[in-house]
């Protein structure tokens, strides 16, 4: 079967997924270890947060997080560039009765922009910038939106480790070794100079996510793709069930996942 992979977060994997599922979510059931990342970047965020700050959520997506923070600051504006989740959180917002959330879709990357990134928001906007997972472009306007003294909280997903059965499985269902497994810091931090902002302070996280059973593996394995890409659950399953007895355990199997958080703070007024 000739495939070739997409990137995950590019601009084409986000249409993708976007066509096979109702918003950014994991379909899967696993477990994951605790000091994962995602757990962590939720609660930086909250401890960034006031009742008169107004917040940035870039590549929202169905609004998750904005939704969630909306009650506990004066205002929320989240954008996407993928219309059909901005539809579900401004429906979202609706219902809760939430008014102080403004849910946007647009494509801030400089190819969508005329060679300029341009996230849609007035200059000194925000208190607080915050990123899931999302595009590194924004930093690039971020100094332009912020206020002096605003903070800027990113979670990005760093390369997830080559396992040693990986190369047991269909080209089509393996993940790419990166050749740099860590590239996630770098990249921020060259970004962050481009406007003349350091990071402040750093966090990276390796923990085991653990599948149950091979339905569940199949289901992240194949996450983001059609049925025509990928080899069908039951074509598979035989050999994903010798991948459980060869290499799980009572709880199931693992796949190493790291992350990186990333806090910087725009200089201010008097810097």
């Amino acid at each position: 079967m000739e495939h070739m992979r997409l990137q995950p977060q590019t601009a084409e994997w986000y249409d993708r997924l976007a066509m096979l599922q109702d918003g950014y979510f994991y379909p899967w059931r696993s477990q994951i270890g605790a000091w994962n990342g995602e757990d962590e970047y939720l609660a930086l965020v909250r401890q960034h947060l006031r009742p008169d700050a107004d917040v940035l959520d870039v590549a929202c997506g169905h609004g998750a997080v904005a939704l969630e923070i909306a009650p506990l600051c004066r205002s929320v504006l989240g954008y996407d560039r993928t219309a059909a989740w901005i539809g579900l959180a401004q429906q979202a917002a609706q219902e809760r009765g939430l008014t102080n959330v403004t849910f946007v879709c647009h494509d801030s990357s400089a190819a969508a922009n005329g060679g300029q990134v341009r996230v849609p928001a007035q200059d000194a906007t925000f208190d607080l910038l915050i990123c899931s997972k999302g595009p590194f472009h924004w930093i690039e306007d971020a100094r332009r939106l912020a206020r002096p003294g605003a903070v800027l909280l990113m979670l990005v997903p760093d390369a997830t480790p080559v396992t040693a059965w990986r190369d047991r499985l269909p080209e089509a269902m393996r993940w790419q070794e990166a050749m740099n497994p860590h590239w996630a810091r770098p990249a921020i931090e060259q970004r962050l100079a481009t406007v003349g902002v350091a990071v402040h302070s750093w966090w990276s996280f390796d923990v085991p996510e653990v599948f149950p059973d091979p339905e569940q593996l199949y289901t992240w394995l194949t996450w983001g793709y059609t049925p025509d890409e990928v080899p069908a659950l039951a074509e598979v399953y035989p050999l994903l069930e010798r991948i459980f007895v060869e290499h799980g355990d009572s709880e199931g199997v693992a796949v190493r996942q790291r992350r990186y958080l990333w806090k910087a703070v725009v200089p201010g007024e008097d810097n």
